[in-house]
């Protein structure tokens, strides 16, 4: 999949395999396989959860990269903004797939300063010629965990990060989240749940505050599925899957 043949897509709504994890990497590209059309999905978000090999044979579908997802010989390939040379798996890997955007966790506050990190990313964007999207984070020792602590670079909106941020609030997760789309540069979305505790990837319900967003966002912007819709309980990570079993 050579990344100078990419293909407009009309939406982009995507699976990651953090939803579906701690399976091998053939599993996972089932899994995906089967919920392509139901879920009408049209990327496909490697991420943490399994190890994501850069020799494997990925389907022939738009590819994000999340953080420090990819792996070789069973090493996992950290990605760090500090330290350029642990961008170029990921350089490599882009030249031959099709990967329309890299996504990263925002990182400490202590370990870099906002200017610093601003810059870093724009660097990072440059080199691996992809848009690079910053997370907004759950908790307040990271860049991107607050309102006040934004940075001057294109956003992936996390969902349950902000519901986090407003402890459980629905309401006030809804208000931040049409804030941050309407008033800051975002270029992904991340779609979870949870109880505004902590991020626990839970199903998502039905009723769920988004679920009437999901095909505008996904007009508009990466919009990734990080935990599964409800009705899709029986493909969910399997250490959920054996939590709930055990429950």
């Amino acid at each position: 999949m050579a990344n100078s043949s990419q293909e407009p897509i009309s939406t982009m709504l995507g699976l990651s395999i953090t939803a579906i994890g701690l399976r091998t990497t053939n599993q996972c590209m089932e899994i995906f396989q089967t919920l392509q059309k139901p879920m009408q999905l049209d990327l496909l978000e490697l991420a943490i959860g399994s190890p994501c090999d850069i020799n494997f044979d990925y389907p022939d579908v738009p590819i994000i990269l999340h953080d420090s997802c990819l792996y070789k010989d069973g090493i996992r390939k950290r990605l760090s903004l500090q330290h350029p040379q642990t961008w170029r798996p990921y350089a490599e890997f882009i030249k031959n797939h099709d990967v329309r955007a890299l996504s990263l966790h925002a990182p400490l506050q202590r370990d870099i300063t906002k200017h610093e990190l601003e810059i870093a990313l724009s660097k990072l964007e440059d080199t691996l010629g992809v848009p690079v999207y910053v997370e907004v984070m759950p908790t307040e020792e990271y860049w991107c965990s607050s309102l006040d602590t934004l940075v001057n670079h294109p956003l992936l909106l996390d969902v349950s990060h902000i519901l986090i941020w407003r402890q459980g609030n629905l309401d006030l997760t809804k208000e931040t989240c049409l804030k941050l789309l309407d008033s800051v540069q975002v270029g992904e979305i991340h779609l979870s749940h949870n109880k505004g505790k902590a991020d626990t990837h839970d199903l998502i319900p039905a009723d769920v505050w988004f679920a009437e967003y999901i095909q505008e966002w996904g007009a508009n912007y990466f919009v990734t599925f990080e935990s599964l819709p409800k009705q899709y309980a029986e493909y969910e990570r399997l250490d959920k899957r054996k939590f709930y079993k055990n429950k």
